[in-house]
């Protein structure tokens, strides 16, 4: 069986300051690509040369909703370059959340947010808005990251020209009811080792609700850490605190497959379809 990584950030100094050790790790373990997703200016850099130096990468690039409130006023000129600069590039992590919002200043400086804080919803809209134009004019993949924000998505996927390719709502946490709709507007969904939490046990109906020709598997590497049990590769941080490593993909993928009631194979067949029609085809799968 092969697996694609729909989602992580291999470029996150948690995984180390060789993370392209990581890829082969990854490829012994069964998985044949990955897409890596930048979050700000300061890591684009790094997604791209992982890109070029790695070809089962497939790199993303976009501002994260956390990290709106630091973009620098050329931001957008600077994502166009990176776009144009690396081949397959996607746009991605991008989208809203309000859950940052209720953090207390302490735990947005620990989450990477930036002195000024998180930006208001409707800032982060603004932001969304001007890179779904431009993943709208060029044609990509784009990869949606959403918290306790989906009515203002949704609304801002309905008011826009449908995208060419679509978009990838990663590590779906929305609701059963909604699933048609997203569909409808083009929408794909990753499923993450995050869902096999005991506390996530009522979700599982939401995610067995997904079309089989719109699901993807992902780590979200170093984060979305799954029960132990379903972690093939521990690893730590440099403060020793446990990460999730991209190798972790086919194991996770064997605890989701029971988790949505089909056997792995099954879940690899769809997902490695989903995964090539909506990202294309990495240099290194042939």
């Amino acid at each position: 069986m092969r697996w694609f990584d729909a989602h992580n950030h291999l470029q996150d100094a948690r995984l180390g300051p060789e993370p392209e050790r990581w890829v082969p790790v990854a490829a012994a373990a069964g998985v044949a690509g990955m897409v890596v997703n930048g979050t700000c200016e300061s890591d684009w850099p790094e997604v791209r040369r992982l890109a070029l130096r790695c070809p089962s990468v497939i790199p993303a690039f976009g501002l994260h909703p956390w990290r709106v409130s630091a973009r620098s006023p050329g931001w957008r000129g600077k994502l166009v370059e990176f776009l144009d600069s690396t081949p397959q590039a996607g746009l991605g992590e991008v989208g809203l959340d309000r859950w940052i919002l209720e953090q207390t200043p302490e735990r947005c400086l620990e989450l990477g947010v930036g002195p000024r804080g998180p930006a208001p919803l409707e800032v982060q809209l603004d932001v969304l808005q001007e890179q779904l134009d431009l993943a709208t004019e060029r044609g990509l993949p784009v990869t949606l990251h959403c918290l306790k924000a989906w009515g203002p998505l949704m609304d801002c996927c309905r008011g826009r020209p449908r995208l060419p390719r679509g978009f990838l709502l990663h590590s779906y946490g929305g609701s059963a009811e909604g699933v048609p709709e997203w569909v409808a507007l083009g929408a794909y969904f990753s499923v993450s080792g995050h869902s096999l939490q005991p506390r996530k046990a009522s979700h599982a109906a939401v995610l067995r609700a997904i079309p089989r020709d719109r699901l993807l598997v992902e780590t979200d590497a170093p984060d979305q850490m799954p029960p132990a049990e379903w972690v093939s590769h521990p690893a730590v941080d440099a403060r020793g605190r446990p990460v999730n490593a991209p190798a972790n993909l086919a194991r996770i993928a064997e605890g989701l497959a029971v988790l949505l009631g089909m056997p792995p194979w099954e879940l690899a067949e769809h997902s490695e379809a989903n995964w090539l029609r909506f990202f294309g085809r990495p240099r290194s799968v042939v």
